[in-house]
């Protein structure tokens, strides 16, 4: 073990890069990136700036316009966090350690997804909420809402062809890994688009 650990030192090119304390080998923060880090910092700090905003949203008068430069730095942080995060946590592997913390890395993504694409949504920047829904189809796509999302976000840009070939997605997703029909939500969107 000391040689291997020796070793593992050497190619990360400094002596600091593995901690082994109490029979467990780490890695130091300070000299190695780990993108799930990163991800994981990213968001946490995205999301003080998401709920202080939202609390102080509660607090005043709704007719006074939120604080710009902290929603600002809010969806920067959370659209750097979106490029991180490039697919499952070591998607090959099925250790119950990997899956549960891949899960919660999907849950985290999924859900600021959401945050960020209501948030497009209500500042007419359709283009870029339509991108944020479609990166979360891309991470899950048996996430109805984010269908429903895309839909209406093509009605509101008057691409009525491109909802209603996401609603044949969604129809063709939820039927083939499912076996179910698109709530009626959905079905009711898809009315009032055609």
């Amino acid at each position: 073990f000391a040689t291997t650990l020796s070793r593992l030192r050497q190619l990360l090119g400094t002596e600091h890069a593995v901690k082994f304390q109490d029979g467990k080998a780490a890695l130091d923060q300070r000299y190695c990136y780990v993108d799930v880090w990163a991800f994981e910092r990213i968001l946490g700090k995205a999301d003080t700036l998401w709920t202080t905003e939202t609390e102080r949203d509660r607090e005043r008068d709704k007719m006074f316009k939120k604080k710009e430069t902290q929603i600002e730095e809010a969806v920067k942080l959370t659209e750097k966090a979106l490029r991180i995060y490039t697919g499952p946590f070591l998607a090959g592997d099925n250790e119950p350690w990997m899956v549960s913390i891949r899960e919660r890395l999907r849950n985290k993504l999924l859900r600021t997804v959401k945050r960020v694409g209501v948030y497009y949504e209500e500042a007419g920047e359709l283009k870029k909420a339509v991108e944020c829904y479609q990166k979360g189809l891309e991470v899950d796509d048996l996430i109805e809402e984010f269908y429903q999302r895309l839909m209406a976000c093509y009605q509101r840009l008057g691409r009525k062809a491109e909802a209603l070939s996401v609603y044949n997605r969604c129809c063709k997703i939820l039927s083939a890994q499912l076996s179910i029909k698109p709530s009626p939500e959905t079905e009711a969107l898809v009315r009032e688009i055609k």
